[in-house]
């Protein structure tokens, strides 16, 4: 038991150093925080300018608590898809790629180290490093503080499901090229959720994606309605894509490990 964790623990101090030396895995930790930045900034104008509309001006039923409301969930949606798009999605994709091209995961499996405890400390420092850079998004948005706890756990949630499909991508990668090729259909399904107010079409296909439930949940914190009947949809979502990631990953990251 002892040898095991501290096999882990290695692997994943190996993970974190090889995370922090590469550029791009940098850039895709560091973008959500960027981009959040930007919303606000741009969200925080177009506040301001209904803001002097006053209130008949704005519409019926729309006041400036609504919008704020709708502001904030703008910004931490974003905060939310991006970060789970970039940090939990690409960095994992393009991390196993590049063990792959390296013949770093054989070299890990010769030296007697299992492909479980490979793939779950690799979960593992993206799981943290999601959350890292979700709570960064979070301060960076200047979304209220009582928004903080159940944001995290949202973020975490939703983060789970494209993990999982993340490390079998990875596998499945020949090489950094093709992690590039396989990144981008996830992220744009990852941060589809941004868009759905775009569309009602859209909205409706975005909340059954795997971060639609999250993005719904959000949406309901935001409101303040998270403990309402109105979450168990988006719970349901949401746990339906964690058990479908843990059947891919159960059903093909030994394949694909032993290919390596």
């Amino acid at each position: 038991m002892n040898a095991s964790v501290r096999k882990l623990g290695a692997l994943m101090g190996k993970d974190v150093t090889d995370m922090l030396k590469n550029p791009t895995m940098i850039v895709c930790i560091v973008m959500p925080v960027a981009f959040v930045l930007l919303y606000r900034y741009i969200m925080g104008n177009v506040g301001g300018s209904m803001g002097m509309m006053g209130g008949a001006d704005m519409g019926a039923g729309t006041d400036a608590a609504t919008v704020e409301s709708l502001i904030t969930y703008v910004l931490l949606n974003t905060a939310l898809c991006m970060t789970i798009g970039m940090t939990s999605s690409a960095t994992l994709v393009y991390g196993l790629a590049e063990e792959k091209e390296k013949h770093t995961l054989r070299t890990l499996m010769l030296a007697n180290v299992s492909a479980e405890q490979i793939m779950l400390a690799r979960g593992l420092v993206t799981l943290v490093v999601t959350a890292v850079v979700e709570a960064l998004c979070f301060f960076v948005s200047g979304a209220p503080m009582h928004l903080f706890a159940p944001y995290m756990a949202i973020g975490v949630l939703g983060a789970l499901p494209i993990i999982l499909l993340s490390l079998v991508l990875g596998l499945a990668s020949r090489d950094q090229m093709t992690a590039g090729l396989y990144s981008v259909p996830i992220l744009l399904v990852v941060i589809a959720p941004m868009f759905s107010g775009f569309s009602p079409m859209l909205g409706d296909i975005a909340r059954f994606l795997p971060t639609g439930g999250a993005a719904s949940l959000l949406r309901l914190a935001t409101e303040g309605a998270l403990f309402g009947s109105g979450a168990v949809l988006p719970l349901a979502v949401t746990a339906a894509w964690i058990v479908l990631g843990l059947v891919v990953f159960k059903l093909l990251y030994r394949k694909l490990a032993t290919d390596n």
